[in-house]
């Protein structure tokens, strides 16, 4: 890719050219890490949820063995642990933040023509949406114990990523 050369303002600001924010889908509410390796200052994406992905994956292990669920964690983009780009519809319902439980809806997780049956459970921390634990399954409704019990695994990881 292009090479591009930027001065720094008056605070220590610089912009990142538009073409490799657009590549790397950075947005005005992205989080960065930066960092310094040897002589070089290093720019990340950054994800509350990626460091804190192998806590998340042991109560996921736990929720798919005792719920029966098929269970996804998300950032604001992708399924983290496959890494696969979420559906806008997808992330647009993550994004309002609110629980939500659909019952013989259509996919919108894998854009398929089955019925599927999905919780959302938001992600929140500091007051900000950072992803979700969604729960499916093709075979059985969602009901108010998987509700309960996504929630709590919720407020565990929030206090997890909070510390």
């Amino acid at each position: 890719m292009n090479e591009f050369i930027r001065r720094l303002d008056g605070l220590g600001r610089i912009v990142i050219p538009k073409e490799y924010r657009k590549k790397l889908k950075i947005n005005n509410d992205s989080k960065l890490k930066i960092s310094i390796e040897n002589e070089f200052i290093k720019i990340e994406k950054y994800s509350d949820i990626d460091n804190n992905l192998e806590e998340l994956e042991k109560y996921v292990k736990i929720l798919k063995k005792y719920l029966n669920l098929d269970i996804i964690i998300t950032d604001l983009e992708r399924d983290i642990s496959t890494n696969n780009q979420l559906s806008d519809k997808l992330i647009n319902k993550i994004k309002y933040g609110k629980i939500e439980v659909y019952n013989y809806h259509q996919d919108i997780i894998f854009n398929n023509d089955k019925t599927i049956n999905i919780i959302i459970v938001p992600i929140i921390s500091y007051g900000e949406v950072i992803g979700s634990l969604i729960g499916y399954s093709y075979e059985r409704e969602i009901d108010d114990f998987d509700t309960k019990i996504l929630e709590l695994v919720q407020l565990i990881l929030i206090k997890n990523i909070e510390e």
